[in-house]
Order: C-alpha cells, then structure tokens, then sequence
C-alpha cells in the first residue's frame, strides 16, 4: 500500500470482492400469516463469499437466530460485527470450525460483539490482527469450547487478547482455550458477576486476566507456560474505578515462566516471566486451593500500583491491595530465578531467591500504623513469605539496605470473612422483533436512486430539489476522498439547536455522504468518480446507516449491507501512481464509530462544526442561513454560538484548538465517556479539559501492539514518546486509528498534532 501526501486525482476504480448476501433466510424469518419476525437457524459452509452472506446475516438477525457454521476453515479480511440480542454463533468443534483472519486488512479485532444474551461456542478463531473477540457493553454473555490462537508462535505483533469481554454483566467463559496473546489469553476487564471455569492458557503474556472487575471467580483451570498464570488487577483512569470481590481457587498454574512478548510501554509488560498468580491494587480477593508451583520469579506476588512508577491521573483510585486472603494453597518451588525489575532489586537482598509468596508492602499511609494487617494468609504447603516492604524502588535504596525484609506471618494469622460465590442469573430472552433495524433495512430500496437524493445533469449528480448541501469546519479524513454531504428534512420540519450534542433532527430525516475521488483523465467530462454513499435514516425507533456503493458507470449505486472493498489508484499532483483497498463498512460496523451508549447517532452536524461558511456559493454562515431559512429553531444569538476550529487554517485558531478539533473529528467519536472506546479512559473530546483524561501520562489499557513501544498516550514535549502520535502515524491494521475508514497516514494533521505535543508543557 502506498501513501500519498497530496490530494488524488482519479484514474480508475474497480469494485472487488463485494457480494450481496445469498443465504439470507428472509422467508423463514418473517411469520407471513401477521408479519412479525421469527428466529430461524442459518447455515454456512467455507466458501469465497461467506465473509459478506455472513455480515449481511448478522445484519439482518433477529433475536434468538442461530448461525451454525460447519466444519472447515473461513477467511476474513475484516471483523464481524454483532449488534443483535439473544444471538448465537455455532461451529462444529473449537477445532473443526476455525475462523481465520490471517489475512485480515480491516476492523481491530475478530468479532466485536455488543448484544445482550450473545452466545458463541464450538470453535475456533486464529491471527487477528488485534483482539480475537471482543464483547463489549453487553449483559449475558457465555463462550462456551472456544478456541483463540495465534499460530505462529508467541509475538509481539499478535493480538492483545484472546477472549475479551468488557464492561459486560453476567458473563460465563467455560472450557475455551487461549494461546499466543500479546497481552491477556482471557481477559475479563471492567465487568461485573462473572465466571472463568475449565479454560486453558497456554504462552500467553497473561495466562488470564480479571481487571477492574467488581465479583468473578475463577476456578478448574489451568494456566501453563505463560508469563504470568493468573493476574488480578485494578488499573487508574476506567470507567468502573476498583474492582474486587474476586474469587481463585482450584486452579493448576504451573511453570508460567514464558519470556514476556508483550509490546513495550502496555501494562502487562512489567510483568516478571516467572509470576505464578499476581494481585495488584485490588481488594477482596480470595486464593485458595490452587496448586502453584514452579515459578521462577516467585509463586504468589501482592504488589500496589505503586511499584509500576507510573503517574495516577485518577482520585478515585484506591491503588493498595486490601482483605486479600491466600490459604489453603499447594505452593512450592517458586523463586529460583527472579527477573524483571522486582527481581534485579531485591534478589541480592535475599540470597538470589524470592520467596514463594511476595507483598511489596505498600499500604494507604493513613492505616500503615493502625495495627490491622492488610491480608489473611496461612496454609499453603511448604510456602516461603516475605514483606519486603518496599517505599523506595531506587537502586540506591537497595544498595544501602533500608528495605526491611519481614518474613514474620503471625500478623496476617487473622481469618476474613470469605469472599461470596458468584451467582450468574438466567439469560434474558427478548421478543424476536426486538431489533427494529431489520425491518428498517429490508425496508431500504435496492437502489441509492430509490431515495431520490440525486439528479443526473449533465452527465453530473446533484442535490435533488429540497436536499441541503452543508459542509463542517474538520471533517474526518478518510484516505484523501472527497467528501458530499446532505441533509433532506421532513416536509415542514425543523431542526432543534443543541449546544454541545449533535443537533435534534426530526424522524424521516435523511443524512446522506458520496465519497469520491476527483477524475483527470484524459478525454472524459466527469470530473469525480463516486466510490460509495452513505445512509443515516431517523426513524421512530432511532437511527440506522448502511452504504451504497457506486457502480463503475456511474449510472446508480447498490445497497450493499455487508459493506465491501474497493480496489482505487490515483494520480496525484505530484505525478506519483498511488492505490487504495477503500474498505466500505458494513451496517453494524457503522455502529462502532456512531455510537453513543449503544445507540446509533449521527457524527458531523454538530453547532460548533456546523459554525461556518457552507457549500452553496455567497453563504457566508450556515447556521446562519439555516436560522433565515426556518429550518433551524432555538439557535441562540450569533455570537453565542460555540465555534470548532479549521484545523488546517492556522489563523483561524490556536495551535491547542485547531489540534483539539482534529481530534474530536477523527478520534473523540469512540474516544468519549460514551462512546464505543470508553472503557480506555480516554476522552478526545473538546469539552474535556482535564489533561489525563485526554491522555497526558495515561497509562494505555488494551493498546497491545498499537502502544508503540511507549509507555503513555501523550508526553508532552515528546510526541516520539506518545502512543497517541504513534497510531495515528500507523498503517498496519490493529494499531493504526482510527480502525475503521482508514488505511492511508495523512501527513498533514500528523504534523499538526506533533507540533501540539511538541508545544506541550509537562503538567
């Protein structure tokens, strides 16, 4: 793939690879005696066309639909995405169904999921290029014999986790197996009531990983030949802030002694190779009746976020672990070889060996002298401890002898109360017509000229009678495509003015956007090719977008729901050939950069955005033009009005304003509170004024590969530091951002948002 630093001029294009869905089981879906939908079962075979009939099928799902996939191997170039509750996918075997995505060019992950009741079991899904499922913001969740792997081998370029659920409720992961994750092999992060039973985790950097996660246990599995085996933690800067609760027990971890393959600057690359079950800054955990033996660095590590020497940017954070409970454990044969940091430090103060059982001995300065211990230990085997009370990590400090090495366990002799069982609830069964997208999409005509946003003149399509062409200050780059945009109101109809939120359109609103390519070749009159458009419908029961893609003629464009790719090559100015694999999304794919809480919204029309010249020539204001023309209502005064700044016009704004712009466009549509990214802590927002939130010294959380190698999201002065300069530099699919919309490096806000990092001072 090349990249261009100038505007393309169109050559040719050709469509590949974009199939209409043939398996789409319309007929058995929908009752025909009253018109309501039914679940049905479908049934693929690997095939060439599968990965689009698959997405479309998705698409089209209703709730209690079954996808049964047999035997065989399936090839992805992207993700799948699931937005349908009470859905299930099927294989034939977590090794006889795989799902392989060795080729993938699109999407951060495998499978993104975000229905309630989503149930998948019964095979296998290899080399995605970032997560291999991820379920994010959904409650009931089961996988059942499932199978993650990165089949080459350990790598620091495989994917971060395998099995990921996030911010989910009432989730069970039963009998799945994980292997070659660059972070976490099973990671359940910021959830609540779950349960890890009969897995296996094998050369992981985290064999498993529960992370601010409030009630889970974990128990029947064995972690073998990871970095670490099993890690409970509680991490700054989440949405749902400490974690605890959280049950171990009757595990085999055994020899987690893997050399740490993690990406430089993520969290989990502090992990020592040799931790056998680590606990980190959370409180209310309880580990019993584990065998967890034969760690190098040291069986059973207790350790405050404090001893990773990163910055907190959080207040709410509590990073000491407290009312831990470790008994009843067959622990022996650990600490022979420390490494990492905690090893290199205090190995030499103990004879070269770490004990069994470590707590660093940090604790909340208010109760290091109230006289209560911070944990329950007793009873595990031929266990050796020790409190290495650790205040300062400085070699300096070591060298001089002021750590104090307890290994006295009578003050940790006092019993605490048990942790409660986790009781996970029945799945929740919604109505079958409980997905009004399906009926909004089978609703759409065939054909963009269905719509009648269009007129053909002169050998050019233009905004139809009553179609509003408007423009925004920063739009989203989208590898160079230029971009069309409309809005056609209801008859008699107003937009309502919103401050900070995209404006209140009314139902039957349609916003449409054509991306083309200008055309300089010689002997033609077009002067751009279009490449797709896009579709936002309001409808009573919300909004719903899906693409168009334009036929090589020009003469139309087809509904293509399972989204597509578009093979294009361009001259640009500077005479250089350059060519794109355009990925055109699919419907639920669009849900991922438009959603807020889970809920479909339109992006771009904003007052701040909007707050500028518009399309038409001689209007000099849009807003103000729509306020004349009475299709605007509760606009405040002119000069009240909040303004986003023209990143690309450096007179316009400050070097702040014009960065922070950019980043709200192309970032902050995930990045914010409520968007689809929220559980990284990050918020690019322009209203978000805390520098930790928007990344200065925030610690990454699932950046995997996309880290960089860098330690923070931003420092200042350093963009060369700062992963946020590294993924938006990114071309390589699972670290590049955004995910989706882009394959191509666009050189000219890059060096706006290096110069605003450059331009920062530390905090």
């Amino acid at each position: 793939m090349q990249r261009s630093s100038a505007s393309p001029t169109f050559i040719s294009a050709a469509v590949c690879l974009v199939f209409a869905a043939t398996t789409l089981p319309v007929a058995e879906s929908v009752d025909q005696a009253n018109g309501r939908m039914v679940p049905t079962t479908s049934v693929f075979q690997p095939g060439e066309n599968v990965p689009y009939e698959l997405q479309a099928t998705l698409i089209n799902a209703v709730p209690g639909d079954v996808i049964e996939l047999r035997a065989g191997n399936y090839e992805f170039e992207s993700e799948l995405n699931i937005v349908c509750d009470n859905l299930t996918i099927r294989g034939a075997g977590r090794d006889k169904t795989v799902l392989s995505f060795r080729g993938q060019v699109a999407g951060s992950s495998g499978i993104v999921a975000t229905g309630n009741a989503f149930v998948i079991e019964n095979l296998a899904v290899e080399d995605t290029v970032g997560n291999a499922i991820k379920v994010l913001g959904a409650k009931d969740v089961t996988f059942r014999n499932v199978r993650v792997e990165w089949t080459a081998g350990p790598k620091s370029t495989n994917g971060a986790y395998g099995i990921y659920p996030v911010e989910c409720q009432n989730v069970l992961i039963q009998d799945c197996v994980s292997i070659g994750a660059s972070d976490a092999g099973i990671y359940v992060g910021q959830s609540q009531d779950v349960i890890v039973r009969g897995c296996y985790a094998r050369h992981n950097v985290a064999g498993i990983e529960i992370e601010n996660t409030l009630r889970a246990d974990v128990f029947d599995n064995t972690t073998v030949d990871n970095t670490g085996g099993i890690l409970v933690f509680d991490l700054p800067g989440l949405t749902l802030t400490n974690g605890g609760h959280v049950r171990v027990f009757r595990n085999r971890v055994v020899g987690n002694n893997h050399e740490n393959f993690a990406p430089k600057g993520t969290m989990v690359a502090d992990v020592p190779s040799g931790s056998g079950v680590m606990l980190m800054a959370t409180d209310h955990v309880e580990i019993f009746d584990n065998e967890i033996t034969n760690h190098q660095t040291s069986n059973v590590i207790v350790v405050s976020f404090l001893i990773t020497e990163r910055k907190i940017n959080d207040e709410e954070y509590d990073s000491f672990p407290e009312a831990f409970s470790i008994h009843d454990n067959r622990i022996s044969g650990g600490g022979w070889k420390p490494v990492g940091r905690i090893g290199t430090l205090l190995s030499p103060l103990m004879g070269g060996q770490l004990p069994d059982i470590l707590f660093d001995g940090l604790r909340k300065p208010e109760v290091v002298n109230d006289g209560e211990p911070p944990g329950y230990i007793r009873d595990n085997g031929e266990a050796k401890f020790a409190n290495v009370n650790i205040g300062d990590l400085s070699p300096a400090n070591v060298v001089s002898g002021k750590y104090r090495i307890d290994r006295d366990l009578k003050p940790y002799g006092a019993e605490l109360t048990p942790v409660k069982s986790v009781k996970l609830r029945p799945h929740s069964v919604p109505s079958p017509n409980g997905n009004p997208a399906v009926a909004v999409y089978r609703a759409a005509p065939e054909k963009l000229s269905g719509w009648g946003l269009l007129d053909r003149s002169s050998s050019q399509w233009l905004p139809a009678a009553g179609v509003i062409s408007y423009e925004l200050n920063t739009a989203l780059f989208s590898d160079y495509a230029v971009k069309h945009r409309y809005i056609r109101l209801p008859k008699g109809k107003q937009i309502q003015w919103q401050d900070t939120d995209v404006f209140e359109f009314p139902v039957g609103t349609v916003i449409a956007k054509t991306f083309a390519y200008p055309v300089s070749a010689v002997g033609t009159s077009q002067k751009e090719r279009f490449i797709e458009t896009r579709i936002q419908l309001h409808e009573p029961s919300g909004w719903y977008g899906y693409s168009y893609i334009w036929h090589d003629d020009q003469s139309d464009a087809t509904l293509k729901l399972g989204g597509g790719v578009v093979d294009v090559a361009w001259e640009g100015k500077d005479g250089v050939d350059y060519s794109n694999r355009y990925q055109v999304p699919n419907a639920n794919q669009c849900l991922s950069c438009h959603s807020r809480n889970g809920h479909f919204v339109p992006l771009g029309p904003t007052a701040r955005n909007l707050n500028g010249p518009g399309p038409q020539h001689g209007i000099a204001n849009q807003l103000e033009d729509w306020v004349a023309s009475g299709i605007l209502k509760g606009a405040p005064a002119q000069e009240l009005r909040p303004v986003l700044a023209d990143f690309d016009d450096s007179d316009s704004a400050s070097l702040d304003h014009r960065a922070r712009a950019w980043l709200e466009v192309n970032c902050a549509h995930c990045h914010n509170p409520a968007g689809s990214a929220r559980t990284s802590g990050l918020d690019l927002t322009t209203t978000q004024k805390d520098p930790g939130r928007y990344g200065v010294f925030k610690s990454p959380v699932a950046a995997g590969k996309g880290s960089g190698g860098r330690r923070y999201d931003i420092v200042p002065g350093r963009p060369d530091e700062s992963i946020l300069m590294f993924r938006i530099e990114s071309e390589v699919p699972g670290a590049r951002m955004p995910n989706v919309g882009r394959n191509l490096v666009h050189g000219q806000s890059n060096l706006l948002i290096r110069e605003w990092i450059l331009g920062m001072s530390e905090q």
